[in-house]
């Protein structure tokens, strides 16, 4: 095992040369807290909802939208040009919709409606956060220079999975320290965004980005598309298709189970250890464990394998945790799997987008990260609506049962693809 990553000290350089770098990163970093920090207690509010299940689903299902508009927000930010100034306005709007939301859920018990609304507001919240971080992304490209941009990439990657599971793990560490209080997790989130707007106040920088697209053109469906269709075709011709569809099918079975194995919490005392927020609080701490290990520690014999073969081994511990939930195993088996999973995982993602990075040239590399979110959030979605179909037309248990199914039919189709690749 290697632990040089831990005591690189040419990125401690670069952080401390760069204040406006360091400022950018801190607010990136709380800003994504934040948009996190609301999904485990989406999922508990609509735990305590006498409509629970379809609640989970539509919380999954709804969630998924800013990835779905994301490509278009990318789109649309060619054509901002000061944009610490527009980060700062719409970091404003995200406060006020907390705010707003800590009023309207002063009771959590709520008619469906209430909820729905509730879902939308958060989704709000989420465009803009995506909005921020795809104008962000010029800068990651004018402020680091060519040999600082691996291990600046590294950390922002590390930085991005760490916030989105320590914003989940402190949504549901709220709720068990103040159980039903989610007025005032509302105002807490609320705080957060105001801290992202802090660090970027902090920022003194000119921000003037040239512009793509000119400020008074609106969105092109057919501009738009030639641009993610010259996207696809850049990845096809650096020969990365075949690893994101992999990664793609792995997103998809991925997203399923999480679905099922939360509405089996609910329901299944063998998959809880105390209530429904305490059990996620465990889960989250142990994700949130493996994607620190996977992602600062490098293991050697993990260093031999490819990104296919790191994929198949997930899938493998995917099906193994089905089996488990399946034939009604203890809560500690997924967990143990589920650190396995999330430290391949944390060795995978680093290492993938900072070596995409260096592959695709910066003109094209917004759009193809761009395309690359859409598609792995077509995976998530599509993931969300298939475990809801199984569970409201069959029985938990056989929804397992097709869970699994689904799992071991991409496990084997993606080792086709691997083997048709290598001859």
């Amino acid at each position: 095992m290697n632990l040089k990553e831990l005591s690189n000290t040419k990125l401690l350089v670069v952080l401390k040369e760069k204040k406006h770098l360091r400022n950018m990163i801190c607010a990136n970093t709380v800003n994504r807290i934040g948009s996190a920090l609301y999904n485990v207690a989406m999922l508990t509010l609509a735990s305590k909802q006498t409509y629970s299940t379809l609640a989970i689903s539509l919380v999954n299902v709804l969630g998924g939208i800013p990835g779905w508009i994301d490509p278009i927000l990318a789109y649309m930010t060619d054509r901002e040009t000061k944009r610490l100034k527009k980060a700062a306005i719409l970091n404003v709007i995200q406060v006020l919709i907390y705010i707003v939301l800590a009023i309207v859920m002063l009771k959590y018990k709520m008619l469906l409606t209430v909820f729905v609304f509730i879902i939308l507001a958060n989704v709000v919240s989420d465009n803009l956060d995506s909005y921020i971080n795809n104008m962000f992304i010029p800068f990651s490209r004018t402020w680091v220079a060519p040999d600082e941009r691996r291990v600046v990439t590294s950390l922002e990657i590390v930085l991005f999975g760490l916030s989105l599971v320590f914003g989940q793990l402190l949504g549901a560490s709220w709720l068990v320290w103040f159980p039903d209080d989610f007025f005032g997790l509302a105002l807490f989130n609320a705080v957060t965004f105001a801290l992202s707007l802090y660090f970027l106040k902090k920022i003194k920088f000119d921000d003037t980005v040239k512009s793509v697209m000119p400020t008074n053109q609106h969105f092109s469906v057919s501009d738009f598309l030639k641009k993610m269709k010259a996207a696809y075709d850049y990845m096809h011709k650096q020969h990365a298709l075949q690893t994101m569809w992999v990664m793609t099918s792995l997103k998809l079975v991925y997203v399923s189970y999480y679905l099922i194995l939360t509405v089996a919490m609910v329901v299944d005392a063998n998959l809880r250890f105390g209530n429904f927020a305490q059990t996620l609080v465990v889960l989250q701490a142990v994700m949130t464990l493996g994607l620190f290990v996977g992602s600062f520690l490098r293991f050697n014999w993990l260093e031999k394998l490819s990104y296919e073969q790191l994929m198949m081994m997930q899938f493998l511990c995917l099906i193994l945790a089905t089996l488990n939930c399946f034939y009604r195993g203890p809560l500690l088996i997924v967990l143990v799997i589920m650190l396995a999973t999330t430290i391949i995982s944390g060795y995978l993602s680093p290492k993938f987008t900072t070596d995409l990075v260096q592959k695709i040239g910066e003109e094209h590399l917004t759009r193809v990260e761009s395309l690359l979110g859409f598609v792995l959030m077509l995976a998530n979605t599509s993931g969300s609506l298939l475990a809801t179909a199984m569970l409201q037309l069959f029985s938990l248990k056989n929804s397992w049962l097709l869970e699994l199914g689904m799992m071991v039919s991409f496990m084997v189709v993606g080792e086709i693809m691997i083997y048709k690749n290598k001859h």
